[in-house]
């Protein structure tokens, strides 16, 4: 096998058997792995249930960035995605990314669309989604191959590539990190990284992946302690000039 599913496990999600599920019912096979660092009866059942590698994080106390690092340093193949244990996967996701990457070898990651999922699986939106989908068709559209001003652009007017949605090429990324100074935006500040350094993004434009927002996600919690809002100002400030990056911000925010 040439690639990986990490599910990043945190606390006892009701939705992990299910995302599980999907990552076994792949069209194309993929080795699939458990990481947490909050090992508990409850994942190591559900990862022994899906025949799947369970590693235990042994610096449980590093935060989000340490735990995504350590769960994408588990993966021994070329190709690895961090999927988050709440979402969904379309049954062609592996397949889809795997064969862009055959057709585009630049690239150094893959997204797939997505989409806001209820708790019961069915397609929802907010109004923070649609602005999301917007953006994405106004910037990028229906474009596979992405680099240079069109994907900043895209990466310019807030978070619009959820890190479950990606599928990194470890061979052309093997020193890439996330950030510890981040816990909300982490995935944004590596996307933007990775752009600036000139890197390629390859883009599948199907909604392969549902992504759920609930009280129970991360998200949720970034948002209620007031994290998010200081990091995407910090993040829009990367992509503007002060004033305008403010007035994106303040707009963004009425979002949530």
């Amino acid at each position: 096998m040439d690639h990986s599913f990490v599910v990043l496990a945190y606390g006892d999600s009701p939705f992990l058997a299910g995302c599980l599920r999907d990552l076994a019912d792949q069209s194309r096979a993929a080795r699939i792995l458990v990481s947490t660092s909050t090992p508990s009866p409850f994942i190591e059942r559900a990862a022994a249930e899906a025949g799947a590698e369970l590693r235990v994080n042994p610096e449980p106390s590093g935060g989000i960035a340490a735990d995504w690092n350590f769960g994408l340093a588990q993966a021994q193949t070329r190709y690895a995605t961090l999927a988050h244990q709440d979402d969904t996967y379309a049954p062609d996701f592996t397949a889809r990314c795997l064969a862009l990457f055959a057709r585009e070898p630049q690239g150094a990651l893959c997204f797939t669309g997505y989409q806001e999922i209820d708790d019961e699986g069915a397609a929802k939106s907010s109004k923070i989604s649609k602005a999301k989908h917007l953006i994405e068709r106004a910037t990028i559209g229906r474009r596979e191959v992405l680099r240079g001003r069109r994907l900043l652009a895209f990466l310019s007017f807030g978070n619009p590539l959820p890190c479950s949605s990606v599928t990194f090429d470890r061979t052309r990324l093997p020193a890439f990190r996330f950030s510890s100074d981040y816990r909300s935006n982490l995935d944004w500040e590596a996307w933007w990284r990775l752009a600036q350094a000139g890197e390629t993004f390859l883009h599948v434009p199907e909604r392969l992946v549902g992504r759920r927002h609930n009280a129970l996600t991360a998200t949720s919690t970034l948002i209620a302690d007031g994290t998010r809002r200081v990091e995407d100002l910090q993040m829009f400030r990367k992509a503007w000039p002060r004033p305008v990056a403010d007035a994106i911000a303040w707009a963004y925010r009425a979002g949530y």
